[in-house]
């Protein structure tokens, strides 16, 4: 996370998200004590686990209109189907306690990575984008950079100090540094984009970039690159 994207509205609705989701966690973990450790006491403790869900139902049209991916939309979607399974199985089912927490911890992570991902939502413009860029790739060359962004590198300098209108590839670019900076150093992002990947069919990322239909393929092997090798 930067310094500049917490002024960002979309930003701080998924910080709130998250801080609510890590809410109901608590809660349900402190529930889920109370009702396996003394499961003779009356029902108060299925009140909280009632109480627990009714917070994250609350939680959905929120987690619907944030700025996520089609994966992660898919993900949050199934981990709610299983929350809700578990919630409405029979009360003597110790397990559905576990089966709804390991949901809420996947909701927990969507949002998470959301966060990790974020480099400044609609309101970026290129500057801002090219500064979030910079940030997560210091010593990189400005001549390597101008190759990811199939631009000269007179145009880097020029939107390193003029706003406008970020460029597709320049929004797909500082996603996929967003994506890659947690798990490889300045100089292995770059190397990623150039090396043949056999998630994409044996192409290099970089020549990826200018074609639309792969954007979403982009995306995913650079996710499970950084799930690979993030310690």
């Amino acid at each position: 996370m930067t310094a500049t994207t917490p002024k960002d509205p979309q930003f701080r609705r998924l910080l709130e998200i998250d801080t609510e989701v890590e809410g109901v966690k608590a809660a349900f973990e402190t529930a889920i004590a109370e009702v396996t450790a003394h499961p003779e006491i009356d029902g108060s403790a299925e009140k909280r686990l009632t109480e627990v869900g009714r917070r994250l139902s609350a939680l959905k049209p929120q987690l619907e209109a944030a700025d996520l991916s089609f994966e992660q939309k898919a993900t949050l979607y199934a981990a709610m189907v299983d929350i809700t399974n578990a919630m409405n199985a029979a009360p003597d089912d110790l397990d559905r306690f576990e089966a709804a927490l390991i949901g809420i911890e996947r909701v927990r992570h969507v949002i998470r990575d959301a966060l990790d991902e974020f480099v400044g939502g609609a309101s970026a413009d290129r500057r801002r984008l090219l500064e979030e860029i910079e940030r997560s790739l210091p010593g990189v060359k400005q001549a390597d950079l101008a190759k990811l962004l199939d631009v000269d590198p007179r145009t880097v300098r020029r939107w390193s100090s003029e706003p406008g209108e970020a460029e597709h590839r320049l929004q797909l670019v500082a996603h996929l540094v967003a994506i890659l900076r947690h798990a490889w150093t300045p100089k292995g992002i770059v190397g990623w984009f150039q090396r043949p990947r056999r998630d994409l069919n044996g192409e290099r990322p970089i020549d990826l970039l200018a074609d639309p239909a792969s954007e979403r393929s982009l995306l995913t092997a650079a996710r499970s690159s950084r799930n690979q090798y993030a310690t």
